[in-house]
């Protein structure tokens, strides 16, 4: 089974900005399509925010937060078998 890391230097955002997401797969193929996913009552809900796997298997997906609060995300392959560990970012 493979495996998705997923970071970002930012974990607090103001309303509007931007928000850079990297990270490294396994046991995905390049060209492979990524989904950036947030826990939206107690489930986790894809966003409109894609990524494609690069030949040296990283990845990097930029999410622009428009409402105040607390957002947990991680990333998944778009069949959603396979994900990352969560991140929490702060939007204020």
């Amino acid at each position: 089974m493979g495996s998705i890391t997923l970071g970002t230097g930012t974990k607090a955002v103001k309303v509007g900005e931007t928000v850079v997401f990297t990270g490294r797969v396994r046991g995905v193929k390049s060209g492979s399509m990524l989904v950036l996913q947030h826990r939206h009552n107690g489930a986790w809900t894809s966003l409109r925010t894609t990524a494609v796997v690069h030949r040296n298997g990283t990845y990097t997906i930029k999410r622009t937060f428009t409402t105040k609060g607390t957002e947990q995300v991680r990333v998944a392959t778009r069949s959603g078998t396979l994900y990352s560990s969560p991140v929490t970012v702060r939007v204020s």
